[in-house]
């Protein structure tokens, strides 16, 4: 495929040819966004160069460099307990900015970049390549004021040398559009790809013999995502079903439940909640079991897993009222969530929490969770949960007639909204 093609000839240029660049700001859409983060990933076998990709949603900056530190932690605990087994010596601990939320996010993001940077043996020859490409950016103004304070370098000695980084930009909602004007060493590069692309990409790579078969039913995965999204249900259930036959077979137990999950959530979708349901509990099975495995330190691939399947069975016992159930399971999630350091999910848990706790009639309990999550989303200056919160909030006071704090969470909720307007202005 020319397209496909054309994107990577273009990233290999920028990582192996372009001495005088630093900075590759690629444009995307929802479709042309995956097709990049795949292409990544094959650059990463291609090239010597050390290639980090991180993909988490960027609600606030601070989030994202809080998801980005935990990625690397990550990392870092599974090649340290490899190179245990050879003798050999561990990685170094990760900077005190790595966990220093008083610190602004570009600075935090340096240091983190610095010291993968720091762990090549050979910085002549291995370069780092760093691409920071969030699922969704909630606020493409905070995101461009981040990028372009954590880009700003001077010569002849910058912070980012042997480095090569990409960044996302949102054709929808473009942040970073003058960003090459803006900052020295950089460039914009925008693929022609569509969704059409993706899926014939794809289906191209399920259909390859020459290829494994892991590889072969990660497509066939990708595809059953995508023919849920287009509302292809039959299809859908019967890749991932096929799918889920060889996980199970082979015993990757995080990838069965992902495939148990999916079928859930299209059950869902096509309004067969009960059938939903059983597929949701049946995938807890197989993500506990995989997080069970303790002499496994790769075991932490089931926790995202297990993360969607306790925010499905919530959000699907909300969606019929059981609110004992739902706010079960959310406390699950919260705490999954807790442990991942995903305050974006955590909010979210906290608000639902208290949805269940208020209908239940336990209002003190709804009170504290809302309050709860506000406090959370003050720290992470994520304005539009801390709206929700308090809206929440505003409203349980004035029915329980508490009207000074309803008023004072007023004045609260007064503040965040003039914020919220200024940034769509």
């Amino acid at each position: 495929m020319r397209a496909l093609d054309d994107l990577m000839v273009r990233l290999r240029t920028f990582v192996t040819d372009e001495d005088d660049k630093v900075l590759l700001v690629v444009e995307v859409n929802d479709a042309s966004s995956g097709l990049v983060v795949k292409s990544l990933d094959i650059l990463d076998e291609e090239v010597d160069d050390a290639v980090w990709l991180f993909v988490d949603d960027c609600t606030t900056p601070w989030e994202f460099v809080d998801r980005v530190a935990y990625r690397i932690y990550e990392k870092r605990e599974l090649a340290n307990k490899a190179l245990a087994k050879e003798n050999e010596p561990p990685w170094p601990p990760l900077p005190r900015e790595a966990s220093d939320r008083t610190m602004a996010p570009a600075a935090r993001m340096r240091a983190l970049m610095t010291y993968i940077r720091d762990l090549s043996p050979n910085l002549d020859e291995v370069k780092l390549v760093c691409a920071l490409f969030p699922a969704t950016i909630a606020d493409p103004a905070a995101y461009r004021a981040f990028v372009l304070e954590l880009m700003a370098h001077s010569f002849p000695s910058p912070w980012c040398h042997h480095m090569r980084i990409i960044v996302r930009d949102d054709m929808a909602r473009p942040a970073l559009g003058d960003a090459a004007d803006a900052l020295r060493g950089s460039a914009t590069y925008a693929p022609d790809l569509a969704m059409e692309d993706l899926e014939k990409a794809v289906e191209e790579q399920a259909a390859d013999e020459n290829r494994s078969l892991d590889e072969r039913m990660q497509a066939l995965v990708t595809l059953a995502a995508l023919d849920h999204a287009h509302k292809r249900f039959s299809d859908a259930l019967e890749k991932y079903e096929l799918a889920g036959s060889y996980y199970r077979a082979t015993g990757k137990l995080a990838l069965y439940a992902l495939t148990l999950n999916g079928v859930g959530e299209v059950m869902a979708r096509a309004d067969r909640p009960e059938a939903a349901r059983q597929h949701f509990e049946s995938a807890l099975t197989p993500a506990v079991q995989r997080l069970a495995q303790k002499d496994d330190p790769a075991r932490g691939d089931a926790v995202p897993v297990l993360l969607n399947i306790t925010l499905n069975l919530g959000n699907l016992h909300l969606s019929q009222q059981r609110w004992a159930d739902a706010g079960n399971y959310y406390e699950g999630a919260k705490g999954i969530a807790d442990g991942m350091a995903n305050a974006q999910v955590k909010m979210l848990c906290l608000e639902n929490i208290g949805i269940c706790h208020y209908m239940l009639g336990r209002h003190v309990e709804a009170i504290q969770a809302w309050e709860e999550g506000t406090v959370l989303a003050r720290g992470m200056e994520a304005d539009e949960p801390l709206r929700t919160l308090l809206s929440r909030q505003r409203d349980a006071y004035h029915q329980l007639n508490l009207f000074d704090r309803r008023d004072a969470v007023m004045g609260e909720l007064r503040q965040v909204e003039a914020r919220t307007q200024q940034g769509v202005s």
